[in-house]
């Protein structure tokens, strides 16, 4: 029973402007359909958003009640300015963050559709948790297991930058590539990031997760990222904390999610060095 988390993000430059006018739509690689999972089920974990100049208000709606409730409004999200991680403010604003998860079913989609003003840009990020998603393997451990194989605490640079469009994906960057310290035939696992300048979203992928994106909201102005994985994990009870082995380090890559283009946040990894493989 393979288990997986996903990163999905949704985005859409240069808002035309109105009442739920702007339909954002997935960024390349992503999708807005829940996948084909197999036994158990799927929910939205976590959830955050930016509107790069004002206020707004977005909307995320399913076909299914169980869901949204309903298909005419959903679930309303407002996006404020008045404090920091806000719109209007370089960082994520978290909309579903901590205990409430809202369930997604097969072969559903998702909409999200906002209220803006013209010419913002905004985008919006999720994890979705699959208790069983076939082809996909995902190493994540518990945070006991982390715990109990820790051998050494290391931050590893990387400079992986925006795209040129806001709200795109920005080039991946191996974790490797600025600061090439991970020793060989070694396990590491990533308890989160720091970043120099706050931007949405800090995504990663690699071979250990099945080619599947899954990230972190990279605000640093009111969430504590250095160790989001960890606080998912304990939170939720549920093995959440992403591992690899130093000889994928080249693989591992970075990408980076911004509503101001080609934003370079300057970004820290902190890891754990294991003295083992987890599971």
């Amino acid at each position: 029973m393979p288990p997986a988390i996903v990163l999905t993000t949704q985005s859409k430059p240069n808002l035309t402007g109105g009442a739920f006018a702007d339909t954002l739509s997935a960024n390349s690689g992503d999708s807005t359909a829940i996948a084909n999972y197999g036994i158990g089920g799927a929910r939205i974990l976590d959830m955050w958003a930016m509107d790069s100049a004002a206020v707004a208000e977005l909307r995320l709606r399913t076909t299914r009640p169980e869901s949204t409730h309903d298909q005419q409004n959903g679930v309303r999200f407002l996006l404020h300015s008045t404090t920091p991680g806000g719109a209007g403010k370089q960082g994520a604003l978290m909309l579903l963050p901590g205990d409430p998860v809202i369930p997604v079913f097969k072969s559903d989609t998702l909409t999200l559709d906002v209220t803006g003003t013209a010419a913002d840009n905004v985008a919006v990020s999720y994890l979705t948790q699959y208790d069983d998603l076939p082809g996909v393997q995902g190493q994540f451990a518990s945070w006991p297991q982390i715990q109990a194989l820790h051998k050494s605490t290391v931050g590893i640079r990387c400079d992986a930058v925006a795209s040129g469009t806001a709200g795109a994906y920005g080039a991946t960057r191996a974790i490797n590539a600025d600061d090439d310290r991970l020793h060989a035939d070694t396990y590491y696992a990533i308890l989160g990031v720091t970043v120099q300048t706050p931007v949405l979203t800090v995504a990663f992928t690699g071979p250990g997760w099945g080619g599947q994106k899954f990230g972190l909201p990279a605000d640093g102005l009111s969430q504590n990222i250095s160790t989001f994985f960890v606080r998912q994990s304990v939170f939720y009870n549920v093995p959440l904390v992403p591992w690899f082995s130093s000889n994928d380090k080249g693989n591992v890559l970075l990408q980076v999610v911004d509503t101001t283009a080609s934003t370079s946040p300057k970004i820290d990894v902190l890891l754990y060095e294991l003295t083992g493989r987890p599971g």
